[in-house]
């Protein structure tokens, strides 16, 4: 189990914030959005399922007026499970702040 952190600026199309390496898996533990472009803006967030080849989308043009922040998760028990090659990805035009944290697990059944 490794405990990892991503994120940066957003940008004005779906950037990928984490995709879970090979022979891995995921959880998606914690989502924090913050404004600090100066004005209003909206971002979306979509989830990558490779084996499906499909994306989902977990929020659509969420509105945050500038200083105001967005979390979600970070809970006990509280975690979206990703398989490998799956992707986290986000967009915003005014360059909003995003951080993900995640821990991943080798994809192997040991003792087994």
């Amino acid at each position: 189990m490794i405990k990892k952190s991503f994120g940066g600026a957003l940008t004005a199309s779906y950037t990928t914030i984490y995709e879970v390496p090979a022979n891995k898996k995921a959880e998606w533990v914690l989502l924090y959005v913050v404004n600090d472009t100066g004005s209003t803006s909206n971002f979306s967030v979509r989830l990558y399922k490779a084996a499906a080849d499909v994306n989902i989308q977990i929020f659509d043009d969420k509105s945050l007026s500038d200083g105001e922040f967005f979390k979600i998760g970070g809970g006990y028990n509280e975690f979206i499970m990703l398989a490998a090659g799956d992707k986290v990805e986000a967009v915003d035009g005014a360059g909003m702040t995003l951080l993900i944290s995640i821990i991943e697990y080798n994809d192997i059944i040991q003792g087994g």
